[in-house]
């Protein structure tokens, strides 16, 4: 299985959360991660954020910093050019998602196939994901 993961079903395997056991179950069963490299830019401010909000320790931060290294290292990243681009512009206007969920959106089209398996807990980017006929999955749900 080829396992397409936005940043709301990776972030989960850097912290414990709603979605962790989900996430992991499909990390360690996907033969390959993708993801776009936004992906790394998204997962890092996930984690300044949560340091922010929720008091996280020193070593907390710095454990989630490192997971998110490691595991970076095993994603195959999708470079956002020009066709992606307008790709997740159409997407966005067909389907009224946000900027950087139109970017997965996209990529994660640009891969679909019998392996493929799209995830994230972004119920509007689910849908979509749907519509254009990729299977999906919800690990908070």
């Amino acid at each position: 299985m080829i396992a397409y993961l936005d940043t709301s079903a990776f972030v989960p395997l850097l912290f414990a959360e709603k979605g962790s056991e989900s996430s992991r179950s499909l990390w360690s069963n996907a033969s390959t991660v993708v993801s776009t490299r936004l992906l790394y830019v998204e997962a890092a401010a996930a984690v300044a954020r949560s340091s922010r909000e929720q008091g996280l320790a020193p070593d907390e931060v710095n454990r989630a910093v490192a997971s998110l290294a490691q595991r970076w290292k095993a994603v195959v990243p999708i470079e956002v050019g020009t066709g992606l681009a307008e790709a997740a512009a159409e997407a966005a206007l067909r389907f009224g998602l946000r900027g950087y969920d139109a970017v997965h959106c996209a990529a994660a089209a640009l891969i679909r196939g019998d392996e493929v398996v799209a995830a994230s807990s972004d119920r509007q980017l689910l849908a979509a994901w749907r519509d254009l006929g990729l299977a999906t999955f919800d690990p908070a749900g």
